[in-house]
C-alpha cells in the first residue's frame, strides 16, 4: 500500500484563502466514527491530518519544486473552485501535475462560488485545466465531467448543515466509505452537540439569574453643583465633562454637557452600595475634582470653576507695531501697567470675568477688546 505524508493538498487562489483554511480545518478536525473503523481495519485510526495548504502567494511560473514534492506526497487534491480560482494558472499547474502523477481519480473539486461548465467567465468556477482533464459533452458516451462537492447545495436546510454535508461528502470520497453511513452519524453528533449546548445555555442562564437575584444591581445618580461664585457672564456648559467612578479594579465613566445634567451610573453591584469609592470629574474651564465618598443612589458633588481660564490675562501690548513698555493702562476698568518689555499680566476676579475685556490707553484714548483665554504669545495693538 502506497504511503502518503498528506491526506490532501488544498489548491486555491490566495483571494479564496478563507475557504481553503475552513476546508483544511474541517477535514483535519473530522473524527471517523469508531463503529466504522471497526468495520474496516484499513481506515485511519486518527483524524485525517495533516492536509497541506501553502500560506503565501507564488507567481504563476514553472511549478515550484517544493510544491511538486508536496503534491507527490498528497493522496488527494482538493480544489477550491470559484470564478477567481478558475482564472489562476497556478491552480491549473497543480491540477495538471496531479494528473501527471496518475491521480486523476483523486481530484475533488469543492465548489464555493459560481457554476461548473457554465462557459461564462463571470460564473465559471472550474479551472481550464480541470475542464481539460474532465471535459463536458452533450454526448453521454463522451461526457467525462467531474462532479464537484458544492458547499451551497440546493434544497432545504440551513447553510451550516449544507456545509457539514459537503464535508462528509469529501471525507466519504477520500476514505471510500458510504456517504449515508458517515452522514447519519455526523448528524447525530451535531444534534448531540446542539442538545448539550442548549443544556449548558439553560444552566448558564439559570446560574446568571440566581446571581442577578442575589446581587441585583442599582443605579447611582451624580448631581453636580457649582461651589464657586456664580458668574452669569460665563456659560454653565461643561464641554463634555468626564465623570469617572472607580470601583476597585473596575471603572465606569459618564459624559456630561451641562452642570444641570444628571450622570447615571447603572448596573452597579449591590455589594458596592455604602462602600467608599473614588469619584473624579474633569472638564475644561473647571478645576479637576478627585474625592473619596460613600456610594449611594444619590450623590451631590460640588465643582468649582478654574478662575485662571478667563481671568488670567497675559499678553504683549503694541503701539504702531512696537512694544509699549512701562505704560499705565486700564483693563476691564482696572488700572494696570505694562512692564519694561511691554508685557501685561493681570488676574481678574472670578465674579467680574467675562468673554471679552476692554483695554484702554488713557494717554491716547485708544481702546480695543481682548478675548480670553490667553496664550503666552498673544499680542494686541493699541
Amino acid at each position: 500500500m502506497e504511503e502518503y505524508k498528506y491526506y490532501a493538498f488544498v489548491s486555491y487562489r490566495s483571494c479564496d484563502e478563507k475557504y481553503a483554511k475552513w476546508l483544511q480545518d474541517k477535514i483535519e478536525s473530522y473524527r471517523l466514527p469508531t463503529t466504522i473503523q471497526k468495520m474496516n481495519q484499513t481506515l485511519p485510526k486518527k483524524k485525517l491530518r495533516p492536509c497541506f495548504r501553502y500560506h503565501t502567494d507564488i507567481q504563476p511560473n514553472e511549478l515550484k519544486t517544493e510544491l511538486r514534492n508536496k503534491l507527490e506526497q498528497s493522496k488527494y487534491l482538493l480544489v477550491i473552485c470559484t470564478p477567481r480560482s478558475a482564472q489562476s494558472p497556478w491552480v491549473g499547474n497543480e491540477i495538471d501535475t496531479f494528473v501527471e502523477l496518475g491521480r486523476r481519480d483523486r481530484i475533488i473539486p469543492v465548489i464555493v462560488e459560481g457554476r461548473p461548465y457554465s462557459g461564462d467567465p463571470a460564473t465559471e468556477c472550474y479551472n481550464p485545466s480541470l475542464i481539460k482533464h474532465f471535459p463536458h459533452s452533450d454526448n453521454i458516451a463522451e461526457d467525462r465531467e467531474i462532479l464537484g462537492v458544492n458547499i451551497h447545495e440546493e434544497g432545504r436546510g440551513s447553510a451550516y448543515m449544507k456545509r457539514e454535508r459537503a464535508v462528509i461528502q469529501i471525507v466519504s470520497r477520500m476514505l471510500d466509505v458510504n456517504y449515508d453511513q458517515l452522514w447519519n452519524r455526523q448528524r447525530r453528533r451535531i444534534i448531540t452537540r446542539v442538545v448539550v449546548s442548549i443544556l449548558f445555555s439553560v444552566l448558564f442562564v439559570c446560574a446568571m439569574a440566581m446571581m442577578w437575584f442575589f446581587n441585583q444591581p442599582f443605579t447611582s445618580q451624580v448631581h453636580l453643583y457649582e461651589s464657586s461664585v456664580h458668574n452669569a457672564n460665563l456659560s454653565d456648559s461643561l464641554y463634555d465633562a468626564v465623570v469617572t467612578l472607580s470601583l476597585g479594579n473596575e471603572t465606569k465613566t459618564y459624559t456630561l454637557k451641562s452642570i444641570d445634567e444628571i450622570g447615571d451610573f447603572r448596573n452597579l453591584p449591590a455589594r458596592m452600595k455604602g462602600k467608599t469609592v473614588r469619584l473624579t470629574v474633569t472638564a475644561p474651564d473647571w478645576l479637576p475634582t478627585d474625592t473619596m465618598l460613600v456610594l449611594t443612589e444619590d450623590i451631590q458633588l460640588p465643582i468649582a470653576r478654574d478662575a485662571s481660564v478667563y481671568g488670567h490675562v497675559t499678553l504683549s501690548v503694541l503701539q504702531n507695531g512696537k512694544l509699549l513698555p512701562n505704560t499705565d493702562l486700564q483693563l476691564a476698568g482696572h488700572p494696570v501697567k505694562s512692564d519694561e518689555n511691554g508685557h501685561l499680566t493681570y488676574d481678574i476676579p472670578l465674579e467680574e470675568q467675562a468673554l471679552e475685556y476692554p483695554l484702554v490707553n488713557p494717554q491716547t484714548g485708544k481702546a480695543t477688546l481682548v478675548f480670553p483665554p490667553f496664550g503666552p504669545n498673544d499680542a494686541v495693538e493699541l
